[in-house]
């Protein structure tokens, strides 16, 4: 934009000025900056079947309580949900290893139950 009137002239110049020593600095900032790798942490997607039937053959249905508090959260998009004993009765873990378990990850802490008397324990999965 030009202009007839010098002091407008001056700030635009000046405008100028000040926009193109700060994408300089922008400039010199990033090539100064080094890349950082992005920190992920290792994940894999199983077929539930093949670890329930890997669990079962090697005799671990502590590793179906795993997974199923893992399944049961990705669920309810919540980490935080009811866990009744029916799915993992139908896998083949009791009540009592269910019980075992949660009382194990929480002393890790990695959840936390609310236990209800004659309800349904109330899982909250930390650091997920």
């Amino acid at each position: 934009m030009t202009s007839t009137n010098p002091a407008e002239r001056d700030l635009d110049e000046w405008d100028a000025e000040i926009e193109a020593e700060f994408q300089r600095v922008v400039r010199e900032t990033k090539a100064a900056t080094p890349k950082r790798k992005k920190k992920t942490e290792r994940f894999v997607q199983v077929p539930l079947w093949w670890i329930e039937t890997a669990a079962k053959d090697v005799g671990s249905p502590e590793t179906l309580v795993l997974v199923e508090l893992l399944y049961t959260a990705w669920k309810a998009r919540s980490p935080t949900f009811p866990l009744p004993n029916g799915r993992l009765t139908k896998l083949g873990v009791s009540r009592k290893i269910k019980y075992r378990m949660l009382r194990a990850l929480e002393r890790r802490p990695v959840i936390l139950v609310e236990r209800r008397v004659g309800k349904t324990p109330v899982i909250t999965l930390i650091g997920l």
